[in-house]
């Protein structure tokens, strides 16, 4: 094969790629994001060109210490007008993180089903508090606006209750003096609850510091909308009440095929943005293989009127 061919392929590939994007325009929509969840391996590049005012992605772009974002990094993305929140696992241990190799493993309870490399905790121990605080530092150092706390209905578990032998108010109280502790050691950052909104309501001192919270699928299951159950409309209730109370919902439904000119995927897509808006939360159009590892760009089939 001829250095001549090889450019020529590689020239072609190139112009074909420049291309698509131009080509795909005459005949699909981009549906404009409210905010972005990107947690797993995220690139600054990607988000530099991400549309949203508000994102939310771990401290780091590969899970690790050596990989964690610097301050001229997050200080970029907010010279763009973006609010950035770290994404932190507030109650649950994850064998990847920089911790790990000194964690007490006498506070290691037993791994969670279907997250491998995750294990509950006594979050409610010194110990766990201790490993959050040296996180929370990490967090502040790079500049980040604010942080996003997972797992905070994990006290609802009951392979937790049964492990911990703690019911779950009382597991639910722990959370909650946690949450008490992290606020006032870190006054200055802002704060988003990972369907949290339980506590939200019932804890009025939380929610006068804590103001988003995000909520999954919501709206749909597996790709099916179930807004005609029971449970969606016990939890639109409380968020819509929280919406009341000055908390912003930032709503992310795994919806998305990728494919667009699926018309039945442009249908989910345009369904939840209408009822994100309809209910006055912020939405997030997300794959629907839930690996958050992309910026997602959805795009619809552009309209025949």
């Amino acid at each position: 094969m001829t250095n001549d061919f090889v450019s020529k392929i590689a020239l072609t590939t190139i112009f074909l790629a420049l291309l698509f994007p131009v080509v795909l325009s005459l005949f699909a929509t981009e549906v404009p994001q409210d905010w972005i969840l990107y947690t797993n391996g995220p690139k600054l590049e990607e988000l530099m060109l991400a549309k949203a005012d508000l994102v939310v992605i771990d401290y780091s772009s590969d899970g690790t210490d050596k990989k964690a974002f610097k301050k001229e990094d997050i200080v970029l993305l907010q010279s763009q007008g973006k609010k950035v929140f770290s994404y932190l696992n507030f109650a649950v241990a994850e064998n990847w993180r920089f911790y790990w190799s000194f964690l007490d493993k006498a506070i290691v309870l037993g791994s969670l089903d279907n997250w491998p490399g995750e294990y509950y905790v006594k979050y409610w121990y010194t110990e766990w508090y201790d490993v959050v605080k040296q996180y929370m530092k990490r967090i502040t150092s790079a500049g980040f606006n604010g942080v996003a706390l997972d797992w905070i209905n994990i006290y609802q578990h009951a392979k937790l209750q049964k492990l911990s032998g703690k019911s779950a108010e009382a597991l639910k109280n722990a959370m909650v003096e946690n949450l008490r502790k992290l606020i006032s050691d870190f006054p200055k950052l802002e704060y988003a609850l990972v369907n949290g909104e339980d506590i939200l309501l019932e804890f009025p001192d939380i929610r006068k510091r804590v103001k988003y919270v995000i909520v999954e699928s919501l709206f749909f299951s597996e790709g099916q909308l179930v807004t005609n159950t029971e449970e969606f409309v016990r939890r639109v209730n409380k968020l819509s009440l929280l919406v009341k109370n000055g908390i912003t919902v930032l709503s992310i439904e795994y919806i998305d095929n990728g494919n667009p000119f699926d018309n039945m995927n442009a249908h989910r897509i345009k369904t939840y943005v209408s009822l994100a808006k309809k209910y006055g939360f912020k939405y997030y159009i997300a794959r629907l293989d839930m690996k958050l590892d992309v910026v997602n760009i959805p795009r619809i089939p552009n309209s025949k009127d």
